[in-house]
């Protein structure tokens, strides 16, 4: 399994910022980093999806960057499929009212997993 670094995502945010006129800075980058790296632990994320819900929920929930968070889970996540040669169709596009309902705690973490799972099962990946 591959994983992102801290450095990855902070510039995957600054490319998502450069379509805005927002300046960009990390508000909470311990947290983005501590929970990079608690991903990397099987015994509490043991699958790819597990992985995947926890990195998009607390990208979208902690806040680490000043702003632009819902659209940097949505760009990391996905870079994160990807990596690990993970193709969801419209990805991107599917997330984004997500996201929105993430943020504003009308769906919980489990939640998320379930919409995971209902589209891995739709493109037959294995989780």
């Amino acid at each position: 399994m591959k994983y992102l670094s801290l450095e990855y995502v902070i510039t995957i945010h600054e490319v998502v910022l450069k379509s805005s006129s927002w300046l960009s800075w990390i508000i909470n980058k311990w947290q983005l980093e501590s929970m990079l790296e608690h991903i990397k632990n099987s015994d509490y994320y043991p699958s790819v999806l597990e992985k995947l819900t926890h990195l998009f929920f607390w990208i979208t929930q902690f806040h680490c960057f000043n702003d632009w968070n819902k659209r940097t889970a949505i760009v990391v996540t996905y870079s994160y499929l990807v990596m690990n040669q993970i193709f969801i169709e419209d990805y991107i596009v599917k997330m984004e009212d997500i996201a929105v309902w993430v943020a504003k705690w009308e769906i919980t973490k489990e939640d998320l997993k379930k919409i995971f799972k209902s589209m891995f099962i739709s493109f037959n990946i294995e989780f």
